[in-house]
């Protein structure tokens, strides 16, 4: 199943976009909509989505801030169970002085695809 490459572009060969053929970047995708829609964003799913950006501005010590981790695994084992994180499963780096100045938070995620047999990260990063 293909899905259109973002941003889009006109494609000659695809149709009107150009498509992802890689499941391992159909996969990747899929984890970056995941990991920015925002709870209650898609009518039919409230749930759907770990809303990163909601964690942008917490506080570095914020029970919140680390409450990531848990809504990171949550989200992927309702909407991509095929998917399995990893025990070290996510660095957040909101401390680093160039990133908290910038009001950016970093998340890394490291996954298995199940059905595959392999394994990816993803290095996220939520920007004001």
């Amino acid at each position: 199943m293909f899905q259109p490459k973002f941003p889009l572009k006109m494609s000659d060969v695809d149709g009107p976009y150009d498509s992802i053929r890689d499941i391992k970047l159909n996969i990747k995708q899929n984890v970056k909509f995941l990991l920015n829609t925002s709870p209650g964003e898609w009518p039919g799913k409230p749930t759907l989505g770990v809303g990163l950006r909601h964690f942008l501005f917490e506080n570095n010590t914020s029970g919140d801030l680390l409450g990531i981790d848990k809504r990171v695994k949550d989200q992927f084992s309702k909407y991509l169970p095929f998917l399995e994180v990893s025990t070290e499963i996510i660095d957040v780096d909101s401390a680093g002085e160039s990133l908290i100045d910038s009001n950016r938070i970093k998340v890394v995620i490291r996954y298995n695809i199940l059905p595959l047999n392999e394994s990816d990260i993803i290095e996220y990063e939520v920007l004001e």
